[in-house]
């Protein structure tokens, strides 16, 4: 489970170590450190799948209509954005220009967990969200409603 936030730095090229402790629940818990990065379907981040959890939403993906627009939408917006990653010995990825561009990653990166993926947002845009988050008030019949 990816858990907590961790902050690092990109370089010029684009490229950024993942995490050491999600590496290590990329190796430990799936026994495969290759990920999928995509754009995320809601927010101004980007998403990083583990290869087990991307062929679970991708199955679920495939269960519902190619006519409907929205499933449409999302094939474009998530799968037609996403590339294939495997950390390299210094456990960098390469983030290409268009998700560094969709997210406005600049320098400063955080990485936050989220269950079974995690996050890569550019550190402002992430410190404005939790701003945001704190700010806002849930939707407390939803939460009654998951028993939260």
């Amino acid at each position: 489970m990816f858990l907590g936030g961790h902050a690092n730095a990109m370089d010029t090229k684009g490229r950024v170590n993942v995490p050491v402790a999600f590496r290590g629940i990329l190796d430990s818990t799936y026994n495969n450190e290759r990920v999928i990065i995509t754009r995320d379907l809601l927010d101004d981040c980007l998403r990083a799948y583990p290869m087990t959890e991307w062929e679970i939403w991708l199955e679920k993906l495939r269960g519902l209509p190619s006519s409907n627009r929205t499933v449409r939408r999302i094939h474009r917006r998530v799968v037609g954005s996403a590339f294939e990653f495997t950390p390299d010995k210094q456990g960098r990825v390469l983030i290409p220009a268009t998700l560094r561009d969709h997210a406005g990653l600049s320098k400063a990166i955080h990485f936050a967990g989220t269950n079974n993926t995690f996050e890569i947002w550019d550190a402002e845009a992430w410190r404005k969200e939790t701003a945001l988050a704190d700010a806002d008030s849930f939707d407390v019949s939803m939460l009654d409603a998951m028993g939260l």
